[in-house]
């Protein structure tokens, strides 16, 4: 079932994204060869006008084949100026709109999704755990101390269903504010005969469910539940419930951007790459997420699925514009390059260099891949 709703998830977001370049296109005169979900080999297709819309075998990825956009021939160069259709006839900012218009659909995606997401909640966020002082621009936050950010593999915390992001609030009755609190917590249960414990956490809902935990092994919490805890916001947005999503949207990108430049000069600092490449996860990472929400969550499954998505689309807007080869930000570039230079780039030149952009990109995305695959079985 993961694996199912992981295929159709991201197959919904590359959908989304590809629509905006096939629509921008459209509206540009621009004649679109191919609109493909997934990455080839192909398995079917259908042709409709002039554009063929096929399924491919891989489902990770999709993709829009303008006329003209990678020009592999010289042939292609002399017939550009003289095809309407043709891409590379299309002045810069027509190309930019183009270009850009995938990672826009992503953005407004997430924001419509967010406004399912707090229409059905009220308004507050889960719990977004924060590893370095941050101020957030929108919302009233709210910081809690004992949120979950990740389970032992196998351990008392995992088996009980607690999920990353759940804020612990109660341990047998009694209130907890800090780390010090549940190490005291369990500290007094290891004096007892039973190791059962009664944690209440903080449900995606707004409300509370309690969890029961047997407590193992000998140390402070983390060895004791299994759990690893850390700081995270709660931002409230009730002040401005309409507006609500488009806020979010603005703090988790801005957010993200500030984690990325903060693990990449921790990584530079220190030189050490593992910084940042355990802070990436691809597809398989993201597996891991649904089984966890059909597991222990299937109660929330709507809303932590809404959530989980809105998220992904921010990711894929913000990787999709990034000035790397292959992608939409490295085209834009090149673009942008036209712009000032007043000259048009050759053409087979880029896309040689988007060719092995993309090479780059499927070789990172299998060593991240692999390293997800790694992580789950130990």
């Amino acid at each position: 079932m993961a694996v199912v709703l992981l295929i159709l998830l991201i197959s919904l977001l590359v959908l989304v994204h590809e629509l905006g370049h096939f629509l921008a296109a459209k509206r540009a005169g621009v004649h679109v060869e191919e609109f493909g979900l997934g990455i080839p080999p192909r398995l079917f297709g259908k042709k409709i006008g002039e554009t063929l819309y096929s399924i491919n075998l891989l489902p990770f990825g999709g993709f829009v084949k303008l006329t003209g956009e990678d020009a592999s021939e010289s042939g292609d160069l002399a017939v550009a100026g003289a095809d309407p259709h043709n891409f590379l006839s299309k002045n810069a900012f027509t190309k930019l709109a183009i270009l850009g218009f995938g990672v826009l659909m992503n953005f407004l995606f997430a924001i419509l999704l967010y406004y399912v997401f707090f229409f059905s909640v009220g308004y507050k966020s889960l719990a977004l755990p924060v590893f370095f002082d941050y101020k957030f621009r929108f919302g009233d936050q709210k910081v809690l101390n004992t949120v979950v950010n990740d389970t032992q593999p196998d351990g008392p915390a995992q088996a009980a269903g607690l999920l990353r992001g759940e804020a612990i609030i109660e341990i047998d009755d009694k209130p907890v504010y800090s780390v010090d609190d549940i190490k005291k917590a369990l500290i007094d249960k290891a004096d007892t005969e039973t190791k059962v414990l009664l944690l209440d956490v903080t449900k995606l809902s707004g409300g509370i469910r309690t969890v029961k935990v047997v407590a193992g092994g000998d140390g402070g919490a983390n060895g004791l539940l299994g759990v690893f805890l850390s700081k995270a916001i709660i931002l409230d947005y009730s002040q401005n419930p309409w507006l609500s999503a488009p806020m979010h949207a603005y703090n988790i990108l801005g957010y993200s951007v500030d984690t990325l430049v903060n693990l990449v000069g921790l990584s530079a600092k220190t030189k050490d790459l593992t910084i940042v490449s355990q802070s990436v996860s691809g597809p398989v990472g993201v597996f891991s997420v649904i089984d966890g929400i059909l597991l222990y969550a299937k109660d929330e499954l709507f809303l932590r699925l809404v959530d989980l998505t809105a998220l992904l689309s921010l990711t894929i807007a913000f990787v999709n514009i990034l000035p790397f080869p292959a992608l939409d930000g490295g085209r834009i570039l090149f673009v942008v390059l036209e712009i000032l230079t007043g000259k048009k780039i050759n053409p087979l030149l880029e896309a040689r260099i988007h060719k092995w952009g993309m090479i780059a990109l499927l070789g990172l995305l299998f060593l991240v891949t692999f390293k997800d695959v790694k992580n789950i079985i130990g």
